[in-house]
């Protein structure tokens, strides 16, 4: 089972490109930072966008529980009062997360990030299902700042 130091490449701090041509027309510059809490059991990541109609978010991550679907879980909250829970993986340099809806007005996400060899960008996408099928929704580009 995979342990929470595992997360290690992704601590830092981030300068994020956000490319979501169905939201907005340019792209949107942000911020963000993935830390550590005291013990170093839960790690606390934080985004920001330089754009109102993105939210500030705050996410928890720990280690899942044996009977969880992924190997992590996230915990997360933004500005909007939304809460989900995700299920999260990084598995070599491949940092995952996913959701199902949990309700009618809800929807299916998830998110795919390549880590480069060097540590120093993630590459990523997110998609979510609309009318019952798999759409792309944006994509976001993080440099190690």
């Amino acid at each position: 089972m995979p342990d929470i130091k595992d997360l290690e490449p992704l601590i830092g701090r981030w300068s994020q490109v956000v490319d979501a041509p169905r939201h907005v027309e340019a792209k949107v510059k942000g911020d963000m930072t993935l830390e550590w809490l005291r013990d170093e059991t839960v790690i606390l990541q934080r985004s920001i966008v330089d754009n109102p109609m993105f939210p500030e978010g705050v996410v928890l991550i720990m280690a899942a529980d044996e009977d969880a679907e992924g190997d992590f879980t996230a915990h997360y909250f933004d500005s909007r009062a939304v809460s989900r829970v995700l299920h999260m993986s990084f598995r070599g340099r491949v940092w995952k997360w996913w959701r199902q809806a949990t309700g009618p007005d809800d929807f299916d996400q998830r998110f795919e990030g390549t880590l480069s060899e060097d540590g120093r960008t993630i590459d990523s996408s997110c998609y979510l299902v609309e009318d019952g099928e798999w759409m792309h929704d944006f994509d976001v580009t993080y440099r190690r700042a």
